[in-house]
């Protein structure tokens, strides 16, 4: 008999596996579409294509599953795909699950031993002209564009010798760079990462390696015009733990956090290290330098958000603990001893993302997706609580707004689209999950004014799972 999915809260109710790929053309539109949005959204998360090796596991584990929305011409059409990853296809031939707890390879079946267990479920990436398919602990998988078949492991020419790549790379506006890392490069458990820059037609053109203070759940980080900061917080791996069939990450707050910061121009080996008391962020919104002053604006919270990452000493998990604010944590390069931390909006909140345009330099709005912990709260995605509100910070006024389209609708990342002249603030896109319906609906913002609410809604024939991350490839840059 088939193995079920288990009954917990990473594989049921909306968190529900979908298992859907598909091809749907001109989904019907209520409002206006703004004729100046000519591109593709792509999107990647979390599907499980098998029940749990060991039973249960974390959401975050599932199969990674790319879709793209295309806009073109007023209509708007929607494609679904598996990335179709080594461990995806030894697991459809066997027709079961082979690989164990979420990033650890000592769990796994014994037939997959030693074999590419990446599901490639994180972060779709446009660079040179590529479409890349991210998860933190493998290698990219390059994607075609238009069919969103699985091209094959990316790992830039045989020029990149680590064997990860980070969730989440910052591409430089102005130079067309992207700057990444890797980490645990050498081997599970360890501190050891990689400075990594990729030229604008897709080369990797440098890594460099340093330790950091320990192995950390390095999920981002944050570059400036001027400067590069590392995050360390305390989530922590340890070796005999995952060994023995342990996770992998584990909360401990007797460590404390770390910024390494370096010069863009310098070497790893001058990054100066800043120290913090315990805190975790898994979303930089964007970062800034201005004189000596090194400012980081991310999504921070107490301890790891993730009920499933569980406490080195057992405590249960604390929501209060584990909610996080949009923050401002800033480095005073003259005193590596000082961290500033300011709190920049009320509402707690993560998927943070800014206007591309504002990348690595001072930001004058914001967006992210809020959860008013005061209103009914359903299930979504890894945290347990699914965002409630979309949420416009001005940076400048210090103005905070947010939609809230009702007790049944939550929302997942929302994503920025420029306008076509860049006369205006531009539009947010995000998926709108109508739990009262099981449906899911994808709404077109006006960036300069969310709460007003949708100004096109576009209906979905199915629900979405929650997906975690997303890029907007305009058709401009596809030409």
């Amino acid at each position: 008999m088939t193995t079920r999915f288990p009954q917990t809260q990473a594989f049921s109710g909306p968190n529900a596996p979908v298992r859907i790929e598909c091809d749907i053309e001109d989904l019907p539109v209520d409002g206006r579409l703004p004729s100046d949005i000519e591109g593709t959204w792509y999107r990647i998360g979390p599907d499980p294509k098998f029940a749990p090796l060991a039973g249960d596991d974390l959401y975050v584990a599932g199969d990674g599953v790319i879709s793209s929305v295309k806009f073109q011409n007023g209509r708007v059409a929607f494609k679904m795909r598996y990335v179709q990853t080594e461990r995806l296809l030894r697991e459809r031939a066997a027709g079961r699950a082979l690989y164990g707890a979420y990033r650890n390879p000592f769990t796994d079946d014994a037939s997959v031993a030693g074999t590419n267990r990446g599901t490639a479920n994180t972060t779709p990436v446009w660079h040179g002209g590529r479409l890349l398919a991210l998860k933190e602990d493998s290698l990219p998988y390059e994607l075609d564009p238009d069919t969103l078949e699985t091209l094959g492991v990316c790992n830039f020419q045989g020029q990149l010798k680590s064997p990860t790549f980070a969730a989440h790379p910052k591409l430089d506006p102005e130079t067309g760079e992207l700057f990444a890392f890797s980490y645990e490069c050498d081997g599970e458990a360890t501190n050891t990462v990689a400075l990594c820059v990729v030229s604008p037609d897709g080369k990797l053109v440098r890594e460099e390696r340093f330790e950091a203070p320990y192995a950390s759940f390095m999920h981002d980080f944050a570059v400036t015009r001027e400067h590069i900061i590392f995050l360390v917080f305390p989530t922590t791996a340890d070796l005999t733990r995952i060994k023995s069939g342990g996770a992998h990450w584990v909360w401990d707050d007797s460590k404390d956090a770390y910024a390494g910061v370096m010069r863009r121009d310098g070497a790893v080996s001058e990054m100066v290290w800043f120290r913090m008391p315990p805190c975790y962020a898994f979303h930089v919104m964007n970062a800034f330098t201005e004189g000596d002053l090194v400012n980081v604006d991310l999504c921070l919270a107490d301890r790891n958000p993730f009920p499933g990452i569980d406490d080195i000493n057992n405590a249960p998990f604390n929501p209060e603990a584990g909610a996080p604010f949009l923050t401002r944590l800033t480095f005073d390069l003259k005193d590596s001893k000082e961290t500033r931390k300011t709190r920049l909006a009320p509402m707690p909140g993560d998927m943070p993302s800014v206007a591309a345009s504002s990348a690595m330099s001072r930001q004058r709005v914001g967006y992210y997706a809020g959860l008013d912990p005061s209103i009914e709260l359903h299930n979504g995605g890894p945290t347990g609580a699914a965002f409630n509100h979309l949420c416009r910070v001005d940076f400048e006024s210090g103005a905070f707004t947010a939609l809230h389209l009702g007790k049944d609708v939550t929302f997942q990342e929302p994503i920025h689209v420029a306008d076509s002249d860049g006369s205006g603030e531009g539009y947010l896109l995000a998926v709108a999950d109508r739990h009262d319906e099981v449906m899911s609906d994808i709404v077109v913002l006006s960036a300069a004014n969310p709460e007003r609410g949708p100004l096109a809604t576009i209906h979905l024939p199915f629900r979405l799972r929650n997906a975690f991350h997303g890029t907007w490839v305009s058709s401009v840059c596809r030409s």
